[in-house]
């Protein structure tokens, strides 16, 4: 190795030391790119200075708050001191008159008591004891109600004497015992109409009338659709659910469901899916043809609900409740009757159950509101 091979080495080291820079405030060595200044501090250091400024500050915000305490209690001190002095002057004087007291009554050679003065409210006395009695004491034995009846009798002459009433009229005296009929029947009897001109015919002519009956009667696919159906007018609207009916069972229970329905009561027929699966079309036909002519003889509005979509069955099955309710649809144009369809709107697999046949929520929501909208356009 050469002379100036070392001497260049030396330079490097040098240069090298020189970028090691020590921190003025903690002593500490860091490496730095070019020439840092004369007093160098490192980031710890400014930090630590920075948090001992404010410090201070708090220190002195403390400080002025302590002497603004001091000041505040000098004040009140003060203020008590005062209201004692002004306390201790009233106790004198209370004092001075008390003494001025017991020396009169030392001179008149007489002691007295002096204590707080009470206002006591004054009680009113009783101009004499209230005699009580038993004013039913008397109908307890025959006397008595005798006597009683008798002053009754004596009230109503003295009555009658200050009203007199003309020939062939009775008196009648009516009680707060007695129920409006009663009074009315007896005003007629006495031959007076107390009612204004015309509105005792027109209550004996009036009838109630009746709103329509309307039923929803059909398999178990009618299933928790009672609330959207007769939510408009519980009263008059049913739902009549028959699990597992076909059209056979609704023909036989029809004119026991509708007991009492009214005159012309609506009623709408949801039925024919478990007859799809076990019947033949022809079978299906007949059976609706004997269910028409029972509602003829009901003399009834009557709407046909379309048979729904069966998915899990296959396109089969699927085919074959299109041909009936294409049928349906024209059989109860020629009979007079209504067909309203839902083979679109519950076509979806989301509007049915897990077991494909049934409805789930959402499908019973959907086709109880179609049937709420139905009722409300054949009712208008």
């Amino acid at each position: 190795m050469t002379d100036t091979e070392a001497e260049v080495g030396v330079t490097h080291v040098v240069e090298d030391t020189i970028r090691m820079t020590g921190c003025g405030s903690c002593g500490g060595y860091m490496i730095l790119e070019g020439i840092p200044g004369k007093s160098f501090v490192c980031m710890k250091c400014r930090l630590i200075e920075l948090m001992e400024e404010k410090i201070r500050g708090l220190e002195m915000q403390v400080e002025s708050l302590v002497e603004f305490r001091k000041g505040f209690e000098q004040i009140m001190e003060q203020r008590h001191e005062v209201s004692e002095g002004k306390s201790s002057d009233l106790q004198m004087e209370a004092g001075l008159g008390n003494s001025e007291g017991r020396l009169l009554g030392e001179e008149n050679g007489q002691w007295k008591h002096v204590t707080k003065r009470i206002r006591q409210r004054k009680r009113r006395a009783s101009e004499g004891e209230i005699e009580l009695k038993n004013r039913f004491a008397e109908l307890e034995n025959e006397e008595g109600a005798q006597q009683v009846v008798a002053e009754g009798g004596r009230a109503r002459k003295k009555r009658r004497a200050a009203h007199p009433i003309g020939k062939g009229e009775e008196s009648m005296e009516t009680t707060p015992n007695m129920s409006p009929r009663r009074i009315q029947d007896g005003l007629n009897r006495n031959g007076k109409n107390l009612q204004p001109e015309g509105t005792g015919d027109r209550l004996e002519n009036s009838t109630v009338t009746r709103k329509r009956q309307v039923y929803v009667i059909g398999d178990s696919l009618l299933r928790r659709i009672d609330r959207p159906v007769s939510r408009g007018d519980p009263e008059n609207r049913r739902v009549c659910c028959l699990p597992g009916a076909k059209i056979r069972d609704v023909d036989l229970r029809l004119k026991r469901i509708l007991k009492g329905a009214g005159k012309n009561p609506l009623i709408i027929l949801h039925v024919g899916t478990n007859d799809t699966a076990r019947f033949s079309l022809e079978s299906i036909k007949g059976d609706y043809a004997r269910l028409g002519k029972t509602l003829k003889e009901i003399k009834a509005q009557v709407i046909f609900s379309g048979i729904l979509p069966v998915p899990r069955e296959g396109q089969q099955r699927c085919d074959k409740i299109r041909t009936i309710n294409r049928w349906l649809r024209q059989w109860c144009y020629k009979e007079g009757f209504g067909m309203y369809g839902h083979w679109e709107a519950l076509m979806g697999r989301g509007q049915f159950s897990r077991d494909g046949l049934h409805l789930s929520r959402e499908g019973n929501r959907l086709l109880g509101w179609r049937l709420a909208q139905l009722i409300k356009r054949a009712l208008n």
